[in-house]
């Protein structure tokens, strides 16, 4: 019979890095250096994403037994608006910080590996995708993988551990993009922790990628 111990570790610790490896994983087929965002490449990523936003609620809520409250979801206010402001002040500083570190190791602020975009949708839709996608890595890399991880390992090392599995996930952008990608997982991490609010996480998540397809053409 298998003690509780284990069912609690299988539950904490391996399903969470299963359920990582099988929605986020890295291991995937090289992409192209130039990908276009059609309204069927947006409508199929905002459903796509949909599916793995449940797909995690459910499990954290039948298997973990994880009240969805915790994330703060029931809670929307006025103020969850203005905290978005000092939120995307704060990962905008640490992605510019990373670019001009890029640069003056570099020479260049472009990493040899990053995907352009060429969008071909309309930008309202770009933004609910990327809203879509916003709320699904929010809540699995910022509060489950943390409090999973967390109750076995120690949060610090959960923390540590969601930042590199985000980082990782993003390796199609390039090896000196992953390691901005890390930094800026810990400020969404910072701001999770400050505001406890999914709602603001998932929100500024989903600016900043939209920011970055329109500015830049870059993803």
């Amino acid at each position: 019979m298998i003690s509780k111990k284990a069912i609690g570790i299988l539950k904490s610790l391996i399903l969470p890095i299963a359920l990582y490896l099988f929605i986020f994983s890295p291991f995937y087929s090289e992409m192209d250096q130039h990908m276009e965002i059609t309204i069927g490449y947006a409508l199929l990523s905002f459903f796509i994403a949909s599916a793995e936003l449940v797909t995690v609620i459910l499990i954290m809520k039948l298997v973990n037994r994880i009240p969805l409250a915790e994330t703060g979801f029931f809670s929307f206010s006025p103020k969850t608006l203005l905290n978005l402001i000092p939120g995307m002040f704060l990962i905008l500083a640490i992605y510019l910080a990373g670019i001009l570190a890029v640069f003056l190791l570099t020479g260049s602020a472009d990493d040899p590996g990053i995907i352009t975009v060429e969008l071909k949708a309309p930008v309202w839709m770009l933004s609910i995708m990327m809203l879509a996608v916003g709320y699904c890595e929010e809540f699995f890399f910022r509060f489950y993988l943390v409090e999973t991880l967390g109750s076995v390992l120690g949060k610090k090392i959960a923390i540590i551990i969601s930042a590199v599995f985000f980082a990782l996930g993003h390796l199609y952008q390039g090896y000196l993009a992953v390691t901005i990608i890390f930094f800026l997982a810990l400020g969404f991490q910072w701001i999770y922790a400050r505001y406890k609010s999914i709602h603001v996480n998932a929100i500024i998540h989903g600016l900043f990628d939209v920011v970055s397809v329109l500015l830049k053409g870059v993803v």
